[in-house]
Order: structure tokens, then sequence, then C-alpha cells
């Protein structure tokens, strides 16, 4: 692939083809659904006010599970995608990277989310249609150490859309995010550093007032769950040693 700068497409723009992959997969009988921010934009109504009509994404971010990934190759390339070769040989059995001609790519993860925390996916990927459950994608975002202003705008459209509930998959399951944050150190310094951080930023971001006060109220709740919860024996023992020594990976990002 030649070098050069993506070109920013908008989610009207970008949304036909993650039908296509979407639609052409669960005709073949995969599983594969989306995740990242065009999944939370998609299931997004309300969008309290953001700004969010002037997000520009350069890839669609997905997940399938590694025993299909012949199954997914055949599909990415049927659908006029070329892998990405350096990539997909080196992490192929984690990531793989399909380019199409209008200048975007496919990220595929398999069945595990493994960036600055590991977030295990396996049995999950079905639990509702087109896109990860909502908790899984606001862990995919709560994991983010080095975050920037999108990805907590990303998280106010989440909390702004779904209820905080338990054993729900269509809303955020706030016991499958505070049950791994209980086992994890790590992933809870992370997120809750996250969580306060959006707090802030929800002060000062243009939205409506009933919006703001909605996220707001849900970034409280489920951070107060998380900090109540009672902590696993590896958690604690962790806990000990605290940020002087890191508690995440440093995630390289791949283009």
């Amino acid at each position: 692939m030649s070098g050069g700068p993506v070109p920013p497409f908008s989610y009207e723009e970008l949304r036909p083809f993650a039908d296509a992959i979407l639609e052409e997969a669960e005709r073949r009988g995969t599983a594969l659904r989306l995740m990242g921010g065009m999944a939370i934009r998609d299931r997004s109504r309300d969008l309290g006010g953001l700004d969010a009509g002037s997000r520009r994404y350069a890839d669609l971010d997905v997940v399938g599970r590694l025993r299909e990934v012949r199954a997914l190759d055949t599909l990415f390339r049927e659908l006029g995608y070329e892998p990405d070769q350096a990539v997909n040989t080196q992490f192929g059995t984690v990531r793989r990277i399909y380019h199409h001609p209008a200048g975007f790519h496919v990220d595929l993860v398999f069945e595990r989310l493994e960036f600055c925390h590991e977030i295990d996916l396996r049995g999950r990927l079905e639990l509702v249609p087109r896109t990860l459950a909502p908790a899984d994608l606001a862990l995919q975002k709560l994991q983010i150490v080095e975050r920037n202003e999108k990805d907590v705008i990303d998280l106010f459209l989440l909390l702004l859309n779904h209820e905080l509930r338990e054993r729900d998959h269509g809303a955020i399951e706030v016991d499958r995010i505070v049950g791994l944050a209980a086992d994890d150190w790590g992933l809870y310094t992370t997120a809750t550093d996250f969580l306060a951080d959006a707090l802030v930023l929800a002060a000062r971001t243009p939205m409506r007032e009933d919006a703001r006060a909605l996220v707001a109220e849900r970034i409280g709740e489920l951070r107060g769950r998380m900090e109540a919860a009672p902590k696993s024996a590896r958690w604690r023992l962790r806990s000990r040693v605290g940020r002087r020594v890191r508690w995440y990976r440093v995630v390289e990002e791949i283009t």
C-alpha cells in the first residue's frame, strides 16, 4: 500500500461499507461484530447536542472468531478488500488489516481485545445484533490509557443511549465491567482514571444540559460501583505495588 494520509470519512459515508460486511458475514454464518467509535455511533439515536456529526473515521473496527479466520479472509477478499500482508503475517492470529480501494481499512481482531489491557470476548460476539454488546464497547474505551477527546465523547454517547443494568446485554451490563475491574487492579486503575477525566470533560463539552446531567450521573454511578465492589486477592496484591510499576501495555498504532 502507498503511504500518505488516510482521507477521513463520516459515519454516513462508512455506514454502507459496514452494512455490507456485516450482512455478508451473517449470510455466510460467520460471527462478526462492529466495535469502536463507529459501533457506538451506530447504537446512538440521541446525540445529546454533541457535535458527533463532525466526527471522522479512518477505519472500521470489527471482531470475529479465530476459528473462522480463513472464512473471514475469504469474505474480505471477495468484497474487494486487500489484505495487508505485512501486518497479517506478523499479527495474523491476533489482528488483521484489510484495505479498501476507497481509502479506509478494516481492523479485525479475534475474540479478545489486546490493547492497554486484555478483555476476553469469547462467548460475547452474538449477544446483540451488528455490534459488540454495550458493556464491551464501554470496556474497549475504558481500557485506553492514552485517551483523547474522541474516546471520551464516544463514552458520552454510549452512556447517553444505554442504561446501566445488570445481566442485560442490550444495556451497559454494569456487573460485567465491575467484575472485571474488581479482579484486575490495572484495568480498574485505567478505567477509573478514564471516568474521572470524563467527568471533568463533561462539564465543559457542548451538549444539551439534560444530556450532560444524565452522562455525569451514569459516570458517577459506574465509578461508584467499581470503587465499592469487593476486590479479589489478585487485585489487592497488585494494589500494593501501585503506580510504581506500569500496569498497562504500551500500544503501537497500526495504520
